[in-house]
Parts: C-alpha cells; structure tokens; sequence
C-alpha cells in the first residue's frame, strides 16, 4: 500500500491534497487560544471561537454525506468547502475580532465535515479488497498535516507578526482547491439513490440508539483534546512563559503519541486487550494526563502528560470509530459513520466553550477536574455500550444479503 503512495501519481496527488487539507483546519489551533487571551479578550468569548469548528461540523457532516450520495459528485463538495478559509482568514487578518475569527473558525469547521467524503473519494483508486488498507494510509495525511501545519504556524509567529499565522490556513486552502482539478472522480455504473432514499437511510440510523450512545461517549472522549490540548494547555503553558516554539512542540507531542496508539490499536492492543478494555485504559489514562496538568508547573512533566493524553486519546477514540460500524450493512457503513461523526462533533464545540466559562468564571484547575470526572463516566459506560453495539440487529430487505463491516467480522475473531 505504502509502494502505491510512491509509484502512483494520483495517489500522491490525492494524498497532498488531503494534507493540505489538515494543514489548513488545524495550523493557527495550537495558538489562537492564548494569543487572544493575551490580547485581552474574555475566556468565555474566547471559548465560543475555539468551539465555532465543531459546532459547524456538527450541523453540516451529515447533510453533506446524505446530498453527495443523491449528487453523486463528492470533489464539488470539498472545493466549495476549501473556499470558505481561504476566503475567512485573511478577513480576520485585517480586521481581528471576535466575530470575523468565529467566522474563519466555522469555515475550518464546515471544511472539516467534509473528511469523510475524501474517504470515499480516495478508496476508488483501489481495489475493493485494499479498502481498509486504503482508509489507513490517508489517515495519516492527519497527522503529517496538524505537524506541519505546527511547525509552518510556529516559525511564522515566533520571526513575523503573531497574526500573519492566520494565511497558513487559507494558503493551503488555495494549493489544496488548485490540485483538486486534477482529480479524477470515479462514477459508479448504478444509479444514484434518490433523495428520498437517502432520507429514509437516515432516519434508520436516527433511530438507532446504539449510535447515539457510541456517539455520547466519543463526545467526551475528543472533548478532552480540544478543551486541553488546544484551549486550557495553551493558556497554562503561555502563563508559565511559555513562546511560540513550546507551544508547537506540546501540540506536536500530543499528535505524535496520538498517532502512535492509532497505529497500535488494530496490530497490538485490539488482539491482546479487546476493544473493550483498550478503551477503558485508554479514558482512565485521559482522566490521568487531564487532572495532572493544573497540580505541576513543570514544563518536561507537562510534556509527559501531553504525551499520555495523545496516546490515551488514540486508543479511546480509535476503539469507538471501530465500534460505529458493527454490525452494520456496507450499504449504510457511509450514513452510519456520517451520524456518529455528527454526534461527537458536540465534543468539539462544548470542550472549547465550557473550559472558556471555567476559566472565565472559576479557574484553570476546574476545567480539568470537570473533563477528568467526565472522563470517569465515560470509561464506567464504556462496557454497557459495546454490548448495545452487539445486539445490534441489522434490517435488510428479504433479498438482500447481508454484509457484514470488517470491523464486526474482526471484532468477531477476537
């Protein structure tokens, strides 16, 4: 798979447009935070930016995958959606506010709902065999993507104006839309569903109370990240002196580990814990890198737990992704994904917001402490909603046949 990234051009071409595209939604995260903060602007203001992306991800994720599928063109939707940075962030450049940065952070957002649209685009150029394979070599475009866009914003901020990292985003918006005509779309031979059977897809899937309990739990999984990685951490590490140049290398550090147990998770922890229990370690060591933080002013400690927090977010996260398409048929794979990654999108508007409140209105310590004893909860949880998830049934017509995800026939061997 990896030979095919190297020796096929529309893969390369593919796989740069898919980091340009992490670049983009994820280049000024690891410092807009503190610099409005020092700027003077107010905790809770500085929340509801922070927040803006995922509560635009979570009204459009969903509708994007339902309209595409009747479309049947996916590229039209990742152009429009590269658009909206690069036409946001400049505007915040030269009139920095709250609104025109809430508004460059929605953009990011409704850009970012459109990820799973360059899954289905990038599974085409392989066989239906190499799919899983597939999936996982542009998953690391995520990581390759949030550690330059770091590295690019930190050297920019650290020599230039502090603002001028806001063209990050919308320069690789730019490159990524110009290498987007270059791609080949691939049309399946049948017919594209109609609108009304999309609609009736959904509202199964709305139906379906095992998603939306999977769902709730990793809300609060990835509410950890974007309410300490990318707003608390940020703030304590610039009150303990922290520069531009500490600031990247916390959240690559974070990225790094994260990546690290992404890797783990199918070829190590999956066959020697179980999903179940790869979870629960994974929400008790998050409960453990969440409530260290605010009790040390130690920099290298800090480092160690933005360590744990990445790796312990891989292995929680990776296992409810996983669990989302169990026992679900490969016709509603695309749908089902489509509304777990609507409802988790919440994490990543309230994570912001609600430590925004903390600090505004309590102190740093107690958003911690609140996203450790909500971590607490979620790892309780965790057993009962995987079985939720293996009672699920699966409804098919009388003549359809029933094809099982190759998450559920693995899950299945374990």
């Amino acid at each position: 798979m990896f030979r095919a990234l190297f020796s096929r051009s529309e893969v390369r071409l593919f796989f740069t447009i898919s980091v340009l595209f992490f670049i983009c939604i994820h280049s000024i995260d690891a410092f807009l935070a503190p610099m409005l903060i020092s700027e003077g602007m107010q905790p809770e203001v500085v929340g509801m930016i922070m927040g803006a992306s995922g509560l635009a991800t979570l009204f459009v994720r969903f509708p994007i995958g339902i309209l595409s599928d009747v479309v049947k063109s996916r590229k039209i939707f990742i152009q429009f959606s590269l658009l909206l940075p690069l036409i946001t962030w400049p505007i915040a450049y030269l009139e920095p506010n709250a609104t025109t940065l809430y508004l460059a952070k929605a953009a990011d957002g409704f850009t970012a709902a459109t990820w799973v649209l360059y899954n289905i685009l990038f599974i085409r150029y392989f066989d239906k065999k190499d799919a899983p394979a597939a999936v996982a070599l542009l998953a690391l475009a995520g990581p390759l993507g949030v550690f330059l866009g770091n590295c690019i914003g930190g050297v920019l901020i650290h020599f230039f104006d502090k603002n001028i990292g806001y063209f990050v985003s919308s320069v690789s918006a730019l490159l990524a839309l110009i290498l987007t005509f270059r791609i080949k779309e691939f049309h399946d031979a049948a017919r594209a569903p109609t609108l009304k059977a999309c609609i009736n897809s959904a509202k199964r899937q709305l139906g379906d109370s095992s998603v939306w309990f999977i769902g709730l739990l990793a809300t609060i999984v990835i509410l950890v990240p974007f309410a300490t990685r990318d707003t608390l951490t940020p703030i304590y590490a610039q009150q303990l002196g922290a520069k531009a140049g500490i600031l990247t290398l916390l959240s690559n550090v974070h990225l790094i580990f994260y990546a690290l147990a992404i890797a783990l998770c199918s070829s190590v922890f999956y066959k020697r814990l179980g999903l179940v229990n790869t979870a629960v370690i994974g929400i008790i060591l998050q409960v453990i890198s969440s409530i260290g933080i605010p009790f040390t002013s130690n920099m290298y400690l800090i480092y160690i737990l933005q360590a744990v927090a990445g790796f312990s977010f891989g292995m929680a996260f990776a296992v409810f992704m996983s669990l989302s398409v169990v026992n679900t048929v490969e016709d509603e794979q695309s749908t089902r994904m489509g509304l777990f990654q609507t409802i988790y999108s919440v994490g990543m508007f309230i994570g912001p917001v609600a430590m925004g409140l903390m600090l505004q209105h309590v102190n740093l310590s107690s958003g911690y402490l609140m996203i450790g004893a909500l971590s607490m909860l979620a790892a309780f949880l965790t057993p009962m909603a995987a079985r939720s998830v293996n009672q699920r049934q699966i409804k098919m017509s009388a003549t359809q046949i029933p094809k099982i995800s190759a998450t559920q026939d693995y899950a299945n061997k374990i």
